[in-house]
């Protein structure tokens, strides 16, 4: 269907239509029809997708008048079209009148200024008024009645002699502009509505608009949504009837705008911006914009989390920890209660314990383990910068400070666990900062004057003796018994030595990928010597031995020496001063004492492979025939 349609009731307008189009060069369809159908044309163009239709007289008025909804544009009478006309009404009388609307007397009093003539002339504003008008200009005594085909027909009912007004190509042609012209601004209006549309459907803020009386005129879905109401029941209706406090019906009263505005709306908590609509001195209507409180925590929270490092996010679960020892278990067990609360933790041990593991996985068993887990070295970072780097600045709070400021640590933390690690190097000004923090749950941040309050959970961590500390007024008392409500001690390698074979199995298959090699495990004299070492570095060193010996072995399973070369100076010490050579006690076969060792290491090994003899053996770096002698020995007591 063409965007431009004509509906017209005389073939000879129908015909000047189709020279104007010509002449346009333009192809409109054109609908010759009678008066009585024009009404029902005009509906069946509009459904098919018509965007105007253009008509005249009487048909044009018609269709505006009915439930079409689309513009119609009237083929207007011009002064070439009354000049022709009065024409040749002069040749059928001297007395000329015309009865039409007051736009077209108006054209008429024009034309007789311009020509120094006279028309008797009678406006009409109805169709009514027609028969009264025509029997007026007889009265008058006019010889000859100009008007469009109503009133012409209404003058040949009374006798009277008449000339018809017809449009001609020219009044076509500029009705067709015209309609073109609406078509142009039509698709723009729509287009613009349709993006106003869309940007109202995509903000997720509740948005409705109304008129100078309250009335609905524009809302959003999620309005509807907030308030449980579809949108054709919020069009056209009062506001006061949709919302209880609005507050609206008082801004049209004073015209003046409202802010983030906290107000409790149909029993939810909002916050409310009013804007009056203002035009030439006068409020046209209300433009409001509301937020649920509730939500916009939650966008806060995501909005914080975007702006974190990625990084902060748990790298370790439960299930990667390793271990069986009693106290490693015992300190796994409290780990898994204490997760359960938000109560400030404490975890202490000697370096390379694993006091960052544990809170990692403290806060992934947590209920904020979606949230952020942000992890801070108080002794890797200089005081001068941990302060700004914990609890953020504005901009120009310092020099060299980022434009427009930056998030501190805590801020990144919140809504999920803040991890202080080495809290006991930390300055004391800055101990009583975190103090603060701690009992007022709320941040500051450096050159600002206002406070940020924030939700976290807070597990600190040192290798020093904090009551020590104390003594020796290093470290404040009152920080020490905040952040000591829970704790946990985690044991040193050397209090959990039974736990070195499972470790060692566990780092192989952690550290393959990197080393680029697949090894089957260690020899049982490298276990041996593993575990008489001291292991001040404890599970760090353990790890770092492991993957040393990995890259240096050049057999699948790491033998006594890989593991003594990979050691290096403080393994050569060990077995230098040792009263007994390590190798030489796992070879003495009749040593009972040995025995019972290697009874619980292969014990352990099977347990791990859930009694998988051949996988043990590729373990113990034995024959499968040799692993089943040493169980028989062990279980018999000695060789048969």
């Amino acid at each position: 269907m063409s965007s431009i349609v004509m509906i017209v009731p005389f073939k000879d307008l129908a015909d000047r239509s189709k020279e104007a189009c010509l002449k346009s060069g333009t192809q409109i369809p054109i609908y010759n029809v009678k008066m009585d159908k024009v009404v029902e044309v005009a509906k069946e163009v509009e459904s098919s997708g018509a965007e105007v239709i253009i008509s005249r007289g009487m048909a044009a008025l018609k269709i505006m008048e009915s439930a079409v909804r689309i513009p119609v544009v009237s083929i207007p009478i011009n002064g070439f079209d009354l000049l022709r006309a009065y024409v040749n009404a002069k040749k059928l009388g001297e007395r000329i009148g015309i009865v039409d609307t007051p736009k077209m007397i108006s054209s008429v009093e024009s034309l007789e200024a311009i020509l120094d003539i006279k028309i008797e002339k009678i406006p009409v504003h109805s169709l009514n008024e027609i028969e009264q008008a025509v029997n007026i200009l007889i009265e008058k005594g006019i010889d000859v009645l100009i008007g469009k085909f109503t009133y012409v027909q209404s003058a040949k009912r009374m006798g009277v002699k008449s000339v018809m007004l017809k449009s001609g190509v020219d009044s076509i042609l500029q009705a067709i502009r015209e309609a073109e012209n609406i078509v142009r601004v039509r698709r723009k209006e729509i287009k613009r509505t349709k993006q106003m549309q869309a940007i109202l459907d995509f903000i997720t803020d509740g948005v409705i608009s109304v008129d100078n009386k309250g009335i609905v005129t524009v809302c959003n879905p999620a309005i509807e949504k907030m308030l449980n109401i579809p949108y054709g029941n919020m069009i056209g209706r009062n506001i006061d009837d949709l919302l209880s406090n609005s507050r609206i019906s008082t801004i049209l009263e004073t015209e003046k705008e409202e802010i983030n505005r906290i107000q409790e709306i149909n029993g939810m908590k909002m916050i409310a911006n009013h804007i009056p609509i203002h035009h030439e001195n006068q409020v046209l209507g209300v433009v409001s914009t509301f937020q649920e409180i509730n939500k916009l925590q939650q966008k806060e929270q995501e909005i914080r989390k975007k702006l974190a490092d990625h990084g902060h996010i748990t790298k370790y679960k439960m299930d990667q920890i390793v271990g069986e020892s009693e106290k490693f278990l015992q300190a796994i067990s409290k780990a898994k209660k204490y997760a359960k609360v938000d109560s400030t933790i404490l975890l202490t041990g000697a370096t390379g314990v694993g006091k960052e593991v544990f809170a990692h996985i403290i806060h992934s068993e947590s209920s904020r383990s979606k949230g952020p887990f942000v992890a801070v070295n108080c002794a890797a970072i200089p005081a001068a910068l941990l302060e700004s780097e914990l609890f953020g600045y504005v901009e120009g709070a310092f020099s060299g400070a980022k434009k427009g400021g930056k998030m501190g640590l805590f801020e990144m933390a919140h809504r999920g666990t803040i991890f202080l690690d080495e809290i006991g190097e930390m300055e004391e000004l800055l101990q009583a900062r975190i103090l603060r923090v701690l009992q007022e749950a709320e941040v500051r941040r450096l050159g600002d004057d206002r406070v940020i309050p924030i939700n976290i959970r807070v597990i600190a961590a040192t290798n020093r003796d904090l009551e020590a500390q104390i003594a020796k007024e290093k470290f404040r008392s009152d920080l020490y018994y905040r952040i000591n409500i829970l704790n946990i001690t985690i044991p040193s390698l050397q209090e959990r030595k039974e736990d070195i074979p499972i470790l060692c199995q566990h780092f192989l298959k952690e550290l393959s990928s990197n080393v680029g090699k697949e090894l089957i495990g260690f020899e049982p004299e490298a276990i041996k010597l593993f575990q008489t070492y001291d292991w001040p570095g404890n599970i760090r060193e353990l790890r770092n031995i492991v993957e040393r010996s990995m890259i240096l072995s050049p057999e699948k399973t790491i033998s006594y020496s890989t593991v003594l070369e990979a050691g290096g100076s403080p393994f050569e010490k060990l077995t230098q001063k040792n009263e007994w050579d390590v190798k030489e006690m796992i070879a003495d076969t009749n040593n009972q004492g040995l025995l019972e060792n290697e009874k619980a290491y292969i014990n352990r090994v099977l347990k791990q492979v859930n009694g998988n003899k051949t996988e043990a053996a590729k373990i113990l770096g034995i024959g499968r025939s040799t692993l089943w002698r040493k169980l028989t020995h062990n279980k018999e007591g000695g060789p048969k």
